[in-house]
């Protein structure tokens, strides 16, 4: 029987173990299901389909057209001989059929600028898609260590709950046999109630944490969760290095970059317009014609025709002028927007660095800090249960613990935010 149980237990474990969503799995599930990406890859594939020479204006145009017409108008031909030939509702038929080719050849170099935007707007999808995968995949880890960080918190003041209600059992004890007063009695339930008000408030931001990593990883936020025990402590990292990779990588610099490659070529595209434009075309018709009055009652043609079409632009009103100037002040906006983008990455780098410094100190200290408190509340608690120690003094020992492992969480996290943020900016995050 005891092994029947053992083994049960161990099954057990091994299903629980087998539940636990890790970090890496979090953002994997996100990257698939998450809605905001999925849109954005849609838009990627939409730039990416509309990448090609025929939407650059680089290919002919073939079209069948055709045409069958009917008119029933009154006609009076008069001729220099003097004969009339007068009709009403004179009959005309004309059936008409065609393919028609037709291929620019040269339009002032516009539709090469044309095809290099396409390819620009399509880089230009596929980065604003990284960018969705990034902040989705930084969210994504920021939920995931704060739903850990509450759960460890919501243990650690489970912890304060415990040392209350043994501080309200020994209170009921010594106010029994007469060594503790009534206030004290009361001041335990009080504080009793206090902590597990907390513990409360605590389950509800846990709660609400679930429910969005949930939503961002595209699932019912319903849904059961279980993350690791601990949030792992911050990777090291080097400031020369991430300035560099940032500089290179960053997301939003290479977008801005490439929205100003994309504005450049929309003022040399706009250029070609000015330019004088020549199309060959050949065409292979087929044309029929009856009438009811007239020299000749029909006519029939088949056969090909071809040529060649100049079109030179002379006045269109300066609106192509017009519009080369605005395309030039865009092209002026993306590159201020570049440098502006570029130096919010030097801040953003540098803020973030300290904070990232400075929660690994916090740590650090912290760490010493709770090592201390722990060992003051075992001491505390015993004092108090032969008496050397009041509740008060019981209870500020009580409350130091609480608050310096608390702080030694947010600290933890804190660090691993700024070590998330810095990997973001530097590219290296995805």
């Amino acid at each position: 029987m005891r092994t029947l149980l053992t083994s049960l237990l161990l099954l057990a474990c091994g299903w629980s173990t087998a539940q636990v969503l890790t970090a890496e799995e979090a953002v994997r599930i996100a990257v698939e299901q998450n809605h905001g990406i999925r849109l954005s890859r849609l838009s990627a594939r939409s730039a990416e389909l509309l990448n090609t020479r025929g939407n650059a204006g680089m290919l002919p145009t073939l079209d069948a057209v055709g045409s069958y017409t009917i008119d029933n108008s009154a006609t009076k031909q008069t001729f220099f001989s003097g004969d009339t030939r007068e009709a009403d509702n004179a009959d005309q038929r004309v059936l008409d059929a065609a393919v028609q080719l037709n291929w620019t050849v040269f339009d002032g170099l516009a539709m090469f600028a044309a095809k290099d935007r396409l390819e620009a707007l399509e880089l230009i999808g596929q980065t604003q898609l990284r960018q969705q995968v990034e902040a989705t995949t930084y969210d994504v880890l920021a939920t995931y260590y704060q739903l850990v960080q509450l759960r460890k918190a919501i243990a650690v003041q489970q912890e304060g709950v415990r040392i209350s209600r043994e501080r309200l059992r020994i209170t009921e004890t010594g106010e029994r046999i007469g060594t503790a007063s009534g206030l004290n009695l009361v001041q335990a339930r009080l504080d009793l109630s206090t902590d597990s008000a907390l513990v409360l408030d605590l389950q509800v931001q846990e709660a609400t944490t679930a429910s969005r990593l949930n939503a961002l990883m595209g699932r019912d936020p319903s849904t059961p969760v279980q993350v690791a025990a601990e949030v792992p402590g911050a990777e090291p990292l080097d400031l020369a290095q991430i300035q560099q990779a940032a500089r290179q990588t960053n997301s939003t610099v290479q977008q801005v970059r490439q929205q100003q490659i994309a504005a450049d070529l929309s003022v040399k595209q706009l250029r070609g317009t000015l330019l004088p434009q020549v199309d060959v075309f050949a065409n292979y018709g087929y044309t029929k014609s009856t009438s009811a009055v007239g020299i000749l009652q029909s006519n029939q043609a088949l056969g090909p025709d071809y040529g060649a079409r100049v079109s030179i632009p002379l006045f269109r009103g300066f609106q192509m002028r017009s519009a080369v100037e605005v395309a030039k002040l865009s092209r002026e906006q993306a590159a201020l927007t570049t440098q502006q983008a570029e130096l919010s990455l030097e801040e953003s780098i540098l803020n973030a660095w300290t904070s990232y410094t400075n929660a690994n100190q916090r740590v650090a200290l912290e760490e010493e800090n709770l090592t201390g408190a722990r060992t003051q509340s075992d001491v505390a608690l015993e004092s108090y249960r032969i008496g050397s120690l009041s509740a008060v003094e019981l209870r500020d020992v009580q409350l130091g613990l609480v608050n310096a492992e608390q702080r030694l969480l947010v600290a933890r996290y804190e660090a691993k935010l700024a070590e998330l943020q810095l990997k973001w900016l530097a590219g290296r995050l995805v």
